[in-house]
């Protein structure tokens, strides 16, 4: 996939003998405190005293893909923690992280470089909108289905997918919605890294959102009706969704694009 081998910048302070181990046939490491130093991605230790300095990277718009590595095993809190409020792409444990970005870098959903100028906080900040609306939204829409009795989700998405028919018969052929088909407008595609927490933890892209899911290419696909847990980091805001899956098609060697119900976003942190 790659001539050389990708080239990962290591800051805030050595990290474990057991990850630089296996990280080593894997990146190649160069230590330097210059975040805008040119590189493929920055693994830092899992270290609270090297928070300030990835905040600061990402507030000045640095979009390299950043790895907090950890001694120990990581909690789905911990990850989530380091993610929603430290700024990183995904927390590795020290003695399988050659292994864990091996697999992130053979993915076909993995973005090394930055998006181009200007197009990152366009994309962010409609990501952040989605965000907060549906944050507010989706508590609004569980508490009334919670009153629609047993199949109330069942009524409810049927009523929906006939709306939808509805509104789609002005739009244009753009990007794939939540529920497979095909929207214009404020539709057109994204490609917004997210990371997939459970039930297993890998990364994947956001091509599209609407008011009750979203679209996302991942490089492995899930079940219809599996339940879904992404980290999604905007430019201001950090959010964790609840999602069921509606479909998956392969789109591509090692990626499949599913749609997806959001059931809960839950903002981690927001500035």
């Amino acid at each position: 996939m790659f001539e050389s081998l990708p080239r990962f910048l290591l800051l805030g302070g050595p990290l474990p003998e057991t990850a630089v181990a296996g990280l080593r046939d894997v990146v190649t490491l160069d230590a330097t405190e210059d975040a805008t130093a040119p590189a493929d991605g920055i693994l830092v230790p899992a270290r609270p005293e090297v928070l300030p300095a990835i905040r600061r990277f990402r507030d000045a718009g640095g979009r390299l893909p950043i790895f907090a590595v950890s001694p120990t095993p990581v909690t789905i809190t911990e990850r989530l923690a380091w993610i929603g409020d430290g700024g990183v792409n995904d927390v590795l444990a020290a003695d399988t992280a050659g292994e864990a970005l091996a697999r992130k870098l053979r993915s076909e959903t993995w973005r090394p470089s930055a998006p181009p100028s200007g197009e990152g906080n366009e994309a962010g900040a409609r990501v952040d909108r989605w965000l907060r609306a549906a944050s507010r939204y989706l508590e609004a829409r569980e508490a009334l289905l919670a009153g629609l009795g047993p199949r109330g989700r069942a009524r409810f998405l049927d009523t929906t997918f006939l709306r939808d028919k509805v509104l789609r018969a002005g739009d244009g052929d753009f990007a794939a919605d939540p529920f497979g088909h095909r929207r214009g407008s404020e539709g057109d595609s994204l490609s917004w890294p997210v990371n997939l927490l459970a039930p297993v933890a890998t990364s994947g892209h956001l091509e599209n959102v609407g008011a009750d899911g979203a679209c996302l290419a991942l490089a492995n696909a899930p079940g219809p009706g599996e339940r879904l847990q992404i980290s999604v980091v905007g430019e201001r805001v950090a959010a964790t969704l609840a999602l069921d899956v509606l479909w998956q098609r392969r789109i591509g060697r090692g990626r499949w694009q599913v749609g997806a119900l959001a059931l809960a976003c839950t903002i981690e942190s927001h500035r």
